[in-house]
């Protein structure tokens, strides 16, 4: 399993360095607010239209009955509203739930394969944000019914989850999970949301613990760090995904720091190992989180896929970051 994750941690990292080179013009293509989705609690009908991340109206003639996911969190989406059984290909990245792995693959995220996704000739493809605009250009140029979904907040998960029900014919089941993770979200912010600024922990989260990649402002991680009842360090970063420098580190002295839990090999999946593992830097010996033990592990998926585990990440943050307001147990 730890070796499974380190795979799953290199990916994201290609996926992050390739999404910093990509920022300029991915961002203003793909870059509307989520919270403008039209939301549907009941379903509609079709042919409807909905206006997806892109700034476009995308029509959806029929229930679609062949279901091409570009992404993993939306491929979790999908099973989880009960459209799994007409989701017809997932990228290589899609794991979750198991039955996924049966599933015919059509390439990365960032860069499916176009004519593997023809031949399958499905009626509607969902991508997400890190999807190269010449793709989807081409899926759309193909007769390809594509919806775009860009979830960088919680509610813009629950968004994106009331968007697919609608457009996959399943809004009773995406309501319905929609409102049971909103409940979720509530029960944290109700015990954080009037923290003082000075109650928010100074917090640093890192892809892993050798090249200092973190969450800057305007993503779901700096979200739930916030949520949780945080103050995210990299968020006065001027990129979502900055590589911080470890004088940076040293000067803002972050009291928390989260670590995904795949950050390394076999022997490195411990909250115990990733803190001996900065003891014995002089420098990180300096850091407030690091002399007082408060390292913490969150699961990869549950922090880094914006889908409905997201949730689970943020009740795992909460703990980390609030013991005294939730319990233990949350971080690994």
């Amino acid at each position: 399993m730890c070796r499974l994750q380190g795979i799953k941690i290199a990916a994201v990292l290609s996926a992050v360095i390739l999404l910093i080179a990509l920022l300029p013009g991915t961002l203003r293509y793909l870059g509307s607010a989520q919270s403008s989705m039209p939301v549907s609690t009941k379903g509609e009908g079709y042919p409807l239209t909905v206006h997806d991340c892109r700034g476009v109206d995308v029509t959806v003639k029929k229930m679609p009955r062949r279901i091409v996911s570009l992404s993993p969190a939306i491929t979790e989406i999908l099973f989880c509203i009960g459209a799994g059984d007409r989701v017809a290909a997932v990228t290589s990245y899609c794991d979750y739930p198991p039955e996924v792995k049966k599933l015919p693959k059509v390439g990365g995220y960032l860069d499916p394969n176009v004519e593997k996704v023809s031949e399958l000739a499905p009626d509607l493809v969902l991508l997400a944000r890190g999807t190269k605009r010449d793709i989807i250009d081409r899926l759309s140029s193909l007769g390809f019914t594509v919806v775009a979904v860009d979830p960088t907040s919680l509610d813009g998960v629950l968004s994106t989850i009331r968007l697919i029900g609608r457009v996959a014919g399943e809004d009773a089941r995406a309501e319905s999970l929609a409102a049971s993770l909103s409940a979720r979200l509530d029960a944290v912010t109700q015990k954080t949301g009037a923290l003082p600024e000075e109650s928010r922990p100074e917090t640093l989260f890192l892809f892993s613990l050798s090249d200092l990649f973190s969450a800057g402002p305007e993503n779901h991680i700096d979200n739930i760090i916030r949520l949780a009842g945080g103050r995210n360090m990299a968020r006065e970063m001027r990129v979502p995904w900055p590589q911080l420098s470890m004088e940076t580190v040293v000067t803002r002295n972050p009291e928390v720091i989260f670590v995904m839990a795949g950050h390394g090999g076999e022997a490195k999946c411990s909250q115990e190992h990733a803190l001996k593992t900065l003891q014995k830097d002089r420098r990180w010996r300096t850091v407030s989180a690091v002399k007082n033990g408060r390292v913490y592990l969150l699961d990869d998926d549950s922090i880094t896929l914006p889908g409905p585990r997201l949730f689970d990440g943020l009740e795992q943050a909460a703990r980390a970051l609030h013991p005294q307001l939730f319990g233990t147990g949350g971080a690994k």
